[in-house]
C-alpha cells in the first residue's frame, strides 16, 4: 500500500553442537522495507483519516531523515542519534550505522509536477549513500572453541614464519651477490686509481713532447732533435694521445658499472631490511597469541 510503510523481518539462528552444549551460536537478521512516498496535502487535498495517515508518513520520513543527517554530519557536535523519536528508525537501528549491510533503492517519477518530491527524495538517497557501516559475523562462541580456533591461527602464523624464515635463512645467492658487487666496485676503484695516475703521467709526457716542438727541435740541454727522434716522438705522442681516449672510454664505463652495482646493493638492502620487518612482525603476533591462549587456559 503506498498510504503506509511495509516491512518484513526474518530472524535466523544457527547453533552448532548440542543445544545443552553449543559450541557456537550465529544470528542474522534480514530487514526488508518499502517505505511510503512522502505528501503535499495541499495538492492532495486529503482530510479525515488519509490527512492523519499523510502526517504520519510525512513525520516518520522526516525523522529518518533526521537520522541519516545525524550520522553523516562529521562537524556535528551532539553525538546523540534520535534513534527513538519515530518507529520506524528504532526498528532500522541496525541497518543505519549498525553492525548491517544495507541496500538502499530510491524511486522518483518523471512528471514535472513531482519534480520537488523527486529531488527530496535524490538528496535522501545522497544522504543516505554516506553512512558507512562495518558488518561483523554475530556468534558466541565458548572457550574451548575460541581456544583451537586461536590454536589453529597460531598455527598458521607459525606456518607462514617458518616458510619467511627458510627464505631469510637461505640467503646464500643474495650474499654471494653482494659479496660479488663489492669486489666488483674495490677492482673498479683500484682501476679508476690506475687509470688516473697514467692519465697524469701521460699528460706529463704530452707536455714535455709539446715542449719540445715549441722549443723549435731543441732538448732541454741545447742538443739539437735529429728528424728521424722528432719523427718518433711525434708518432709516441699519437700514440699515446689514443691510449689516452681509450682509457678515458674505460673510465667512464667503469663509472656506469659503478652506479649500477650500486643501484643493486641499494636494491637487496632493501629487500634484506622488508623481510627483517616482515619476520619482527609475525613473531610479534604469534606472542600475542601465545600470550592469549595461555590466558584462556588459566580461565578454563
Amino acid at each position: 500500500s503506498s498510504r503506509s510503510h511495509a516491512m518484513f523481518i526474518i530472524v535466523v539462528e544457527v547453533v552448532e553442537g548440542d543445544e545443552e552444549n553449543p559450541k557456537s551460536y550465529k544470528c542474522g537478521k534480514l530487514n526488508i522495507v518499502d517505505l511510503a512516498g512522502s505528501e503535499k496535502v495541499r495538492q492532495t487535498g486529503v482530510t479525515g483519516v488519509r490527512l492523519n495517515e499523510t502526517k504520519k508518513i510525512n513525520w516518520s520520513l522526516h525523522e529518518l531523515g533526521n537520522v541519516i543527517a545525524a550520522l553523516t554530519d562529521a562537524k556535528r557536535r551532539d553525538k546523540h542519534i534520535p534513534f527513538r523519536n519515530s518507529c520506524l528508525t528504532r526498528v532500522l537501528q541496525d541497518s543505519l550505522g549498525g553492525n548491517c549491510k544495507t541496500t538502499l533503492i530510491a524511486c522518483i517519477s518523471p512528471a514535472l509536477e513531482a519534480y520537488s518530491e523527486s529531488l527530496s527524495t535524490l538528496k535522501f538517497a545522497n544522504r543516505a549513500k554516506n553512512i558507512k557501516n562495518e558488518a561483523t559475523v554475530n556468534e558466541n562462541v565458548d572457550n574451548g572453541a575460541l581456544l583451537r580456533r586461536y590454536e589453529k591461527e597460531v598455527q598458521r602464523l607459525k606456518q607462514m614464519l617458518t616458510e619467511r624464515t627458510g627464505d631469510y635463512v637461505d640467503r646464500g645467492p643474495v650474499q654471494e651477490d653482494h659479496r660479488a658487487a663489492l669486489e666488483a666496485l674495490e677492482h673498479t676503484s683500484r682501476a679508476m686509481g690506475e687509470e688516473q695516475e697514467n692519465r697524469k703521467r701521460l699528460e706529463g709526457r704530452i707536455r714535455e713532447l709539446e715542449g719540445l716542438v715549441g722549443g723549435g727541435g731543441v732538448h732541454p740541454d741545447g742538443s739539437p732533435v735529429a728528424a728521424e727522434e722528432y719523427a718518433m716522438q711525434l708518432d709516441e705522442l699519437a700514440r699515446e694521445r689514443q691510449v689516452m681516449e681509450e682509457d678515458k672510454a674505460q673510465v667512464s664505463r667503469y663509472k656506469q658499472l659503478l652506479l649500477k652495482q650500486r643501484d643493486i646493493m641499494l636494491g637487496l638492502t632493501t629487500r634484506l631490511n622488508e623481510r627483517d620487518e616482515t619476520i619482527l612482525q609475525l613473531q610479534e603476533e604469534i606472542d600475542a597469541y601465545d600470550a592469549h591462549i595461555q590466558m584462556l587456559e588459566d580461565a578454563m
